[in-house]
């Protein structure tokens, strides 16, 4: 008896990735099944933001160069209080991309990276699971005095399009009190020709992290208007359809005070919800609000509020947020650690098999496709020469669990 189609899909729902990819050239039903954006969107909608890839850092070695890393989630020990956690290396084939890797940020499972080619400095999305990849355009100006940032990446499900932003400002070193121009907001759509200049940065922009994707819109930290105000502006959300800034309510955070300074809050997103951590030197923890209601400022709740004095250092990202007791998080990009809600116990976890220095960033693996995101005649700009490099991935550096 024949399978019905819809149970076949709700079974495939279920896998992770690498055995998608193992098991979509199975038969060409699955195939089919598997390759569809339907499918795509669906299983991505499933997928829990609980992965990182790992950049090792190397600095101290000019000889030698970093090495990419993927760590998931589902593989992690639990049960013992010290954690180690498997590693799976990217293979060679991802180092074709350029020298010099570095890690940008990512959205549902496209990776947004900077490299050097050819003694030119490039950037570029690729999916690690599908092997594809594209080469952004530069900046739409060609003045070398102005120095391009990526602020954030983010998607539009009504458009099916993928949007980087960024911001285009005057190098320091060429800043004059008689030539000073405001900055200015590109936006990239993948596929696109070239960049667009959509006006000046209504807000200023502050640090290097990127904004935080959630429901349609990039959120991003910015200097607020007036220190003296608590209640002043020190959020804004930049609408990847409309492709407009508004301001976004905050937490009741301390007062913004005169020495306020913006390193010392961190916005993220996990489990549908949106999340601040503040963590100011002068308080003895670190608290953590989340917004319950999206976009309702009352909704804000202080949720946690950790004494761990190593929490004080860096940024904090959630990873699996609203899914256990068990909360897993980055901290200041290269420290795994793990929180229990209910007995408020702190460990770290132990990432074993790379250099002490790395990089990391939240990843959620997806089959997203980049030529279904850039469909039509702009789909030649997808390259796949890379292949399907998800399958090497099975392949474990080290697993290394403590005995219970």
């Amino acid at each position: 008896m024949d399978i019905p189609i819809l149970v076949i899909m709700e079974i495939l729902l279920r896998l992770p990735i690498k055995s998608l990819v193992r098991v979509r050239y199975v038969c060409k039903t699955w195939y089919n099944i598997i390759s569809d954006p339907y499918f795509t969107r669906m299983h991505l909608a499933r997928a829990p933001t609980a992965s990182l890839v790992i950049q090792t850092l190397l600095s101290y070695n000019p000889g030698c160069y970093s090495k990419f890393y993927m760590l998931e989630h589902a593989e992690w020990d639990t049960r013992g209080h010290s954690l180690f956690a498997p590693l799976k290396k990217l293979p060679q084939k991802f180092y074709l991309l350029g020298q010099n890797m570095i890690l940008l940020t990512s959205c549902n499972g496209l990776l947004c990276l900077s490299a050097v080619r050819h003694k030119k400095e490039v950037t570029f999305v690729c999916n690690i699971a599908t092997g594809e990849y594209m080469t952004l355009p530069g900046a739409k100006t060609k003045d070398d005095r102005f120095w391009q940032t990526i602020r954030g990446f983010g998607y539009c499900p009504k458009t099916n399009q993928y949007k980087l932003i960024a911001e285009l400002a005057l190098d320091k070193g060429f800043r004059r009190p008689d030539f000073n121009p405001a900055p200015l907001v590109e936006v990239y759509t993948l596929g696109a020709d070239s960049w667009r200049i959509i006006g000046d940065a209504p807000y200023s922009f502050v640090g290097s992290y990127f904004g935080t994707f959630l429901n349609g819109a990039l959120h991003c930290l910015i200097q607020p208007i007036d220190t003296t105000d608590s209640t002043s502006t020190f959020i804004c959300s930049f609408d990847i359809e409309k492709e407009e800034f508004q301001p976004f309510p905050g937490p009741p955070i301390q007062d913004l005070g005169p020495n306020w300074e913006i390193e010392h809050i961190h916005l993220g997103a996990s489990g549908g919800f949106l999340y601040l951590c503040e963590n100011y030197p002068t308080s003895s923890s670190v608290d953590i609000w989340v917004m319950k209601d999206y976009g309702n400022e009352q909704s804000w709740m202080k949720e946690f509020v950790i004494s761990n004095t190593s929490w004080k250092r860096g940024p904090v990202y959630f990873l699996n947020y609203g899914m256990g007791d068990n909360i897993y998080a980055l901290r200041n990009f290269n420290q795994l650690c793990a929180y229990n809600a209910k007995s408020k116990c702190f460990r770290e976890v132990q990432v074993c098999g790379i250099y002490p220095e790395f990089h990391a960033i939240p990843y959620t693996p997806s089959l997203v496709s980049l030529k279904d995101a850039v469909a039509g005649e702009n789909s030649k700009k997808v390259s796949d020469i890379l292949g399907s490099i998800m399958p090497p991935l099975v392949e474990i550096v080290l697993i290394s669990k403590p005995k219970i």
